[in-house]
């Protein structure tokens, strides 16, 4: 039996997952965590129809095409045997797991599943009505916990549940989903779809992110963000005012800049062009990453990595931006 025809990769989790639903040992409550766009919602729509016997990844298409759907607290499928519960603006409200506690006292005696998504968005108050829950989990009942930062779940949270780890795809798994996706990927050569591969870090939530709806985006923005940064004399005044507000259109340019550092690490640490990636800014790349030997372009990264985590704690993007700029230009003067 496929359990999760929609997961691309997680070969180890599926096997594993597979396993403790053939011998009658599926944890009450699960934790899927890694980061984003590695599939662990469409684990998880997955992984519900397979125990109820309907196709919940279906029915679930309907919630994102649906835009009365959009901010409802708490979305059902299979008939109610599957609750969706998920952010209201950055948090999820203690409301939301009442109602689906309030209606648990009906279930009957078919499996039941709570999809509990960005469950690190809990606030304490949240989370300590679902711990006796979790506790004593009533007998069918499931509970599938989905975060991208762990860490910030509550460890009381942590200890009751089992934990499953998502893992970018490998060069062959990522492949193999562009193989699979080539109408919402045209990539024109094979580079692009290299560049694609690294960009993304292996991630096909982040690919379809940042490809699917404006094609593939071009590094030039980034590579004048580098530029500026080592050349210009008003760095920082030339740099806010170009920044962008929208997160998801910031995260995309972060990811561009990130590339470009690394391209620059190992130009400014090891001569040669055989490791770069975006190999389309080559030549100008050279030309920069002296000023960031000696570990300059290693200490910018860590600065870009760090936004990354920032924007995806809902940090604000002007407050990144500025931290961004600040930082590189300490480090390049050294």
């Amino acid at each position: 039996m496929e359990w999760f025809p929609h997961v691309c990769g997680q070969d180890r989790l599926k096997e594993e997952l597979g396993r403790l639903c053939s011998e009658d040992r599926i944890p009450h409550t699960l934790i899927f965590y890694g980061d984003e766009g590695l599939g662990k919602t469409t684990a998880a729509l997955d992984f519900a129809g397979a125990l109820t016997g309907r196709d919940v990844y279906q029915e679930a298409q309907a919630w994102a095409s649906d835009p009365q759907l959009e901010k409802e607290p708490v979305l059902t499928a299979a008939d109610d045997r599957v609750w969706y519960l998920r952010p209201v603006g950055t948090e999820l409200r203690i409301d939301q797991f009442r109602a689906f506690l309030d209606a648990m006292s009906s279930f009957d005696g078919t499996a039941h599943l709570c999809i509990i998504d960005e469950a690190q968005t809990m606030m304490p108050a949240a989370a300590n009505v679902m711990l006796k829950t979790l506790e004593e989990p009533p007998q069918q009942v499931y509970f599938i916990l989905i975060t991208h930062d762990l860490d910030a779940l509550l460890p009381t949270i942590i200890s009751r549940g089992e934990r499953f780890p998502f893992f970018p795809l490998s060069r062959e798994e990522y492949q193999a989903f562009l193989a699979g996706h080539r109408e919402e990927f045209p990539f024109r050569t094979a580079q692009e779809a290299e560049e694609a591969y690294y960009l993304s870090e292996g991630n096909p939530g982040l690919t379809q992110e940042m490809f699917q709806e404006e094609g593939t985006p071009q590094p030039e923005t980034a590579m004048q963000f580098w530029e500026r940064i080592t050349d210009s004399v008003i760095p920082f005044s030339e740099g806010t005012a170009e920044a962008s507000q929208d997160r998801k259109e910031f995260r995309r340019m972060l990811r561009w800049m990130i590339l470009i550092g690394r391209d620059l690490l190992v130009l400014s640490e090891a001569p040669g062009a055989d490791l770069v990636r975006c190999r389309q800014m080559t030549e100008r790349e050279a030309r920069i990453a002296p000023v960031w030997s000696g570990g300059r372009a290693e200490a910018a990264l860590e600065v870009l990595f760090r936004a990354d985590a920032a924007c995806r704690r809902y940090i604000s993007v002007k407050n990144i931006w500025d931290m961004i700029l600040i930082s590189l230009v300490r480090i390049r003067k050294g």
